[in-house]
């Protein structure tokens, strides 16, 4: 079970006409969430002094406590904060999917450098005699060191994009 779908199961106990806490105890029996805070088995009295480290996991504590503390339409607030969740997961999707281009370029252009290194070293003697002598060693080490910091920089754009 996905948080939103956490969400929506205690927002539909609400409208069955059980309480918050009834209605979460219900919903997080069938649930299979495992987060920092949220278990099966985690008493809903201790939800308002919890806090999560994952953003999905403490956005739902927030809901829950805010709609626990402020009442009101229970089950809109609830599934307001499913809403958000289902947003921020479409996002996510959108972001790896976007940077699959990024990622295989990344790839490619690091496999490519050292796959001809190593054609031109298997099939050519004079490459061979250039890559042992010291000028071709300090080039074939800087295009290595390159080679590495151009991986180590595109995984790093890579991943702050697409999570």
């Amino acid at each position: 079970m996905h948080w939103a779908d956490l969400l929506d199961a205690i927002a539909a106990e609400v409208r069955s006409g059980h309480s918050l806490s009834v209605g979460y105890t219900i919903a997080m029996e069938r649930a299979e969430v495992h987060g920092d805070v949220l278990r099966p088995g985690c008493a809903f009295a201790a939800l308002a002094t919890s806090v999560s480290q994952q953003p999905d996991e403490a956005l739902v504590l927030h809901a829950l406590t805010t709609a626990a503390t402020l009442g009101g339409h229970t089950a809109a607030t609830l599934q307001a904060a499913a809403g958000v969740l289902r947003e921020r997961a479409a996002v996510r999707d959108e972001a790896t999917a976007q940077s699959a281009q990024a990622r295989l370029s990344a790839r490619v252009l690091t496999a490519v450098p050292v796959l001809f290194a190593a054609w031109s070293a298997l099939t050519s003697s004079s490459f061979r005699t250039a890559l042992v002598s010291p000028f071709g060693a300090v080039a074939a080490a800087l295009g290595v060191l390159g080679n590495l910091a151009g991986w180590a920089w595109m995984r790093h754009l890579v991943s702050s994009v697409a999570p």
